[in-house]
């Protein structure tokens, strides 16, 4: 089996190469953003004969001649940024039949629908690794047939603690999720139930679902991911252990005939374990802006994304409070009236670098 993993040293790149090393499987090529070190460590556990750190520009390039002149049956997107398009764009034309999982949102988001097109269009497969997308991988939706979509939120940091004062907190506050350790961007969009929206997003574009059918439960056990009711009443209710391996070796236990994940599921047996409730906490200013959220086209989609992560640097800075994030976003996403219907992954990454550009400049 050809192996390429993108970005496999963070949390899940690092998970899955445990997975790996345990199991004798063979990664064939590995990238990094900066951290080289963990690589080359990672590069001599697994053997794998080909590594890049992407940081660096003339290592870029040789990654993008590999991708180039490479087949592979699994290629992981473990990495964040919508700049790897770049790359999924190259790898989509050279394959066929190979399998791309994927768990960076800003890829996802930014190449929208017109990235499924293309998948399948060149007859190669994907695999969403979010829980929430990854949990309704055997439905085959039909827009037409849904009433509504749910996904689930386990809350964060705040929403179970209804004393506190959001205005008040500390990053420190912030970045402490009570259920798992998530790197900096992730763990404050949980916090303010961002990450939702940019699921939202995802769904929308991974399974052609009207934005407006999709919304978000809070469920503090994160057992249940989504949850689909029909036009006929009929409710499918999706649930699976909050393990993040479950999507993650997923494809490698299909190549490989390796056992199931043992995992208890004995929660199926806990009425408690179900419990779901609507969203509807005033001090989260996201809640204000939810309809509105959902009738944004692609574009804007891809403006609120680039948004986010330009407030998220500002409070980080501190040039901006916690509270204020929301608040920035929506007052500088209409910057950029113009409004692209987009043919080609060239055309979105120009967009994003225009409209970073423009932010830079007025912001």
């Amino acid at each position: 089996m050809k192996l390429l993993i993108i970005g496999s040293t963070g949390k899940l790149g690092s998970k899955l190469c445990s997975y790996c090393h345990f199991h004798s499987i063979n990664i064939r090529s590995a990238t990094c953003y900066k951290n080289i070190k963990k690589l080359t460590v990672q590069k001599k556990q697994l053997n794998i004969k080909n590594i890049y750190k992407l940081s660096d520009q003339i290592e870029k390039n040789k990654f993008l001649d590999h991708i180039s002149n490479s087949k592979f049956d699994v290629v992981y997107f473990l990495d964040f940024g919508s700049y790897s398009l770049t790359y999924i764009d190259i790898l989509v034309k050279n394959n066929s039949s190979c399998l791309f999982a994927v768990a960076n949102k800003e890829m996802l988001i930014a190449g929208g629908n017109l990235l499924q097109k293309k998948i399948i269009a060149s007859k190669n497969k994907f695999l969403p690794l979010d829980s929430e997308h990854y949990s309704l991988r055997y439905l085959n939706l039909n827009n037409k047939q849904i009433n509504k979509l749910y996904i689930t939120a386990s809350g964060g940091p705040f929403y179970f603690k209804k004393k506190i004062d959001l205005k008040k907190v500390s990053l420190k506050q912030v970045v402490s999720h009570p259920k798992w350790k998530m790197g900096l961007n992730n763990s404050i969009d949980s916090s303010n139930f961002i990450n939702k929206i940019l699921e939202i997003f995802e769904l929308s574009s991974i399974y052609g679902v009207d934005l407006k059918k999709i919304d978000f439960l809070v469920h503090k056990d994160a057992l249940v991911h989504s949850i689909v009711i029909y036009n006929d009443n009929l409710i499918s209710l999706n649930a699976f252990m909050n393990n993040m391996l479950i999507p993650l070796v997923s494809p490698l236990n299909d190549m490989n005939n390796l056992p199931n994940l043992k995992i208890n599921n004995n929660f199926i047996f806990n009425i408690n374990s179900f419990s779901l409730e609507k969203f509807n906490d005033q001090r989260f200013l996201i809640k204000k802006f939810l309809n509105k959220i959902k009738t944004f086209n692609h574009s804007t989609q891809i403006e609120f994304m680039l948004l986010n992560n330009l407030a998220q640097k500002k409070y980080m800075n501190g040039e901006i409070n916690y509270q204020d994030i929301i608040g920035f976003i929506f007052t500088n996403i209409s910057i950029n009236k113009k409004k692209s219907d987009f043919k080609s992954i060239r055309q979105i990454l120009n967009f994003i670098k225009t409209t970073a550009r423009v932010y830079d400049e007025n912001i």
